[in-house]
């Protein structure tokens, strides 16, 4: 799992098609590392066109010299050798080490174009792209050292790799190697090196940086192209000065609509049966995910808020029989079901290992089935690091012309235990874009691909075994509480 952390391997790509043009330099604001192979005024090369140094074109003067214990291997620098532009190239041995850029933890985005080619293939399976390592007492595997690594033996295409990161200093750097013991050597060639100092502040700046590299070397982009998502603390908070508006947009700048239909305040005795379903085993609706059993007692109102409970309980030997045992939740959906909106939830997920989530749905057809998960939550899980996972994921489970399980997710990793507080959660849900927020800061932005179905509101708690790992009895029962969900659409 830690290495999963710290190494961003190899990423599978696509290419991305845009009609904008493509920017002529990197975004600027936090660039404090630029290494570029393609302009020869920054690179200091002998005679035999052997590189000694690599000058940082980001205006910080984070430069990179070649390690003098093996200056007399050096990198090489090949004109007109990728898209028309130069290359460095290492043989495998050498590299370039840099100096601390940032001593204090914050973010850091970093991307590298590289490739190899068949005649400088095989390689050793695991190589350094770039390494930093403030702490020379551990190995760059170890936070808050990094590295972006490859484990690719043969020879491959030019490729863009992408890591994220926060909490961690920036350097001591080395560029083709592990920055202490001369390990991991890379083999190939490097084209462009981008650090930024900060994450991307919304999908239009990543896509700027990667539509740069993509063009200039002619190179296929991420799959994450399309989706962004925040690294990070949420930063300044919006004030709620309007609760008739989303709290993302106070000044109403998406002209909301209020969808009472869709909205509910939970300040009555009981759940509004003309809005609200809640399963019951009853026709084709979901019974549960074993072992735990949907049941209609486990959601009620109380101390105005939807609850929404996990329990221990000996079941009903039918249930049981059908593989549930044990323990139980709920689900409770809209009967309407909405479209293009903002939806918005203020809630505390449950402190135990049964899921919280609120998410959109419509699977009430064979060959129409859609979601999207607004949160799946664990608040208190096997890890404790999941319990401040905020899992975002959008389903294509089916269409008429397909049955291919199409998913698209990530997470934000929030400073806060989820569980320990309400939060308020909120989507946007436009044609061509899906756009995340926590307490009205956005945290994913998506572009919309699949998802042109109306769906219905669901809450529900469910037992993810293999996710959240399995429920502690001791925190059992533990509720999931909703203090309200609205809804606005936007003014035509």
């Amino acid at each position: 799992m830690l290495r999963e952390c710290l190494l961003a391997l190899l990423l599978s790509v696509s290419l991305v098609c845009s009609a904008a043009p493509a920017p002529s330099r990197p975004p600027a604001a936090g660039l404090v590392l630029w290494l570029d192979a393609a302009d020869a005024s920054t690179l200091t090369i002998d005679t035999q066109g052997r590189l000694q140094r690599w000058n940082d074109k980001s205006g910080k003067t984070n430069h990179a010299t070649v390690d003098d214990a093996i200056a007399s291997s050096p990198p090489q620098h090949l004109a007109n050798a990728m898209h028309g532009n130069a290359v460095v190239r290492f043989n495998g041995v050498s590299a370039f080490l840099g100096k601390t850029i940032r001593a204090g933890k914050g973010s850091v985005t970093l991307l590298i174009v590289s490739r190899r080619l068949p005649e400088q293939s095989p390689a050793d399976p695991w190589q350094r792209l770039f390494s930093s390592r403030p702490q020379s007492v551990d190995n760059d595997n170890v936070l808050p050292n990094f590295a972006i690594s490859l484990r690719q033996a043969d020879a491959y295409a030019p490729t863009l790799s992408v890591l994220e990161l926060h909490d961690v200093p920036i350097g001591p750097y080395a560029v083709g190697r592990n920055v202490v013991g001369n390990s991991d050597n890379f083999k190939g060639d490097i084209a462009e090196v981008l650090v930024y100092d900060r994450p991307f502040a919304s999908l239009a700046q990543q896509q700027e940086a990667y539509q740069y590299l993509a063009n200039k070397w002619s190179i296929a982009v991420p799959r994450e192209a399309d989706t962004w998502t925040r690294v990070g603390p949420l930063g300044t908070l919006p004030t709620l000065d309007d609760a008739g508006l989303p709290l993302s947009d106070q000044a109403n700048a998406g002209n909301w609509i209020f969808d009472s239909k869709l909205s509910d305040d939970f300040n009555g005795d009981v759940l509004d049966s003309v809005r609200w379903h809640v399963n019951n085993a009853q026709g084709n609706e979901s019974l549960g995910r074993k072992p735990a059993l949907f049941r209609p007692a486990n959601a009620f109102l109380a101390n105005g808020n939807l609850n929404i409970v996990f329990r221990k309980e000996t079941l009903p030997q039918k249930y049981v029989q059908l593989g549930f045992k044990d323990y139980s939740s709920a689900m409770v959906r809209t009967i309407e079901r909405g479209f293009y909106g903002y939806y918005e939830a203020r809630a505390k997920p449950m402190n135990s290992a049964g899921s919280s989530a609120f998410w959109l749905a419509w699977t009430g057809m064979v060959d129409n089935a859609t979601e999207i998960d607004i949160f799946e939550i664990g608040g208190k899980t096997k890890d404790a690091a999941l319990d401040r996972s905020y899992n975002m994921n959008a389903h294509l489970w089916a269409t008429p012309q397909s049955t291919e399980h199409i998913a698209n997710g990530s997470t934000w990793i929030s400073p806060w235990r989820l569980a320990s507080a309400f939060h308020v959660y909120g989507f946007d849900w436009q044609p061509d874009t899906l756009r995340w927020y926590v307490d009205g800061v956005l945290v994913r932005e998506s572009k919309n691909n699949h998802f042109f179905f109306p769906m219905q509101i669901v809450f529900d708690s469910e037992a993810m075994w293999k996710w959240f790992g399995v429920v502690d009895d001791a925190d059992l029962p533990s509720t999931f509480e909703v203090d309200y969900v609205k809804m606005w659409q936007r003014s035509q």
